[in-house]
């Protein structure tokens, strides 16, 4: 059976951030547009066609931005659907509530295939674990790129491993503030996987300073 990322391992690889992008920590900073910056209020949205997957692991992030006092919205609080469906909402639907929500930043998680791991290029800096695909450096690049491919029926499941992509983007210029990869997980133990990963993220965004209460 394969084996979830454990607790050491994903602390270990968060804490362990860096202005320039290593393959070793899968961290990434925009140091020089963050320049001291920090939020105030995050949007929520996982990127993935199943539902369950979905509130898991937005719910996970919002208690643990919650718990520390941080204001948050979830995609699924404002922008529910039917269980049944797998279309995740257009970048349009989520910059219109982000901006109703007066959200300053959007925190983005997407579910990736282990064979569709994926590489940012953020001018000379890049992180992967190949094989990987290239995305622009902005919220655009970025959901135009994975949308169509995570909207697919049936392409979360429990036969394959995943990474997961997190990225923080500044609402008034959508631009990537932040980014990390971990290692694969396994789809049986997603519940165990999303409170553990996702209380180690805000942890993490807490230390860089990139939240405010």
């Amino acid at each position: 059976m394969k084996k979830m990322l454990t607790l050491v391992t994903v602390l270990g690889m968060l804490i362990t951030s860096c202005s320039s992008s290593k393959e070793s920590t899968g961290v990434w900073k925009n140091t020089e547009k963050l320049a001291g910056k920090s939020y105030s209020k995050i949007f929520i949205v996982i990127m993935t066609a199943d539902l369950e997957a979905r509130s898991i692991i937005e719910s996970d992030i919002s208690e643990a931005a919650t718990a520390k006092g941080y204001a948050n919205i979830k995609s699924m609080d404002v922008m529910p659907v039917k269980f049944s469906e797998t279309k995740l909402p257009s970048k349009e639907e989520i910059l219109a509530q982000v901006k109703a929500n007066n959200c300053d930043a959007v925190f983005i998680a997407t579910l990736l295939k282990k064979e569709e791991d994926v590489r940012y290029t953020p001018g000379t800096a890049a992180y992967t674990i190949a094989p990987f695909y290239s995305w622009h450096g902005n919220f655009f690049g970025y959901y135009n790129h994975w949308q169509p491919i995570v909207s697919t029926p049936g392409y979360y499941n429990k036969s394959k491993t995943y990474f997961v992509q997190s990225n923080l983007y500044d609402v008034a210029s959508q631009e990537v503030m932040w980014s990390v990869q971990s290692k694969v997980f396994d789809p049986t133990s997603l519940k165990k996987f999303s409170g553990t990963y996702t209380s180690s993220l805000v942890k993490q965004l807490t230390k860089e300073g990139l939240l405010k209460k």
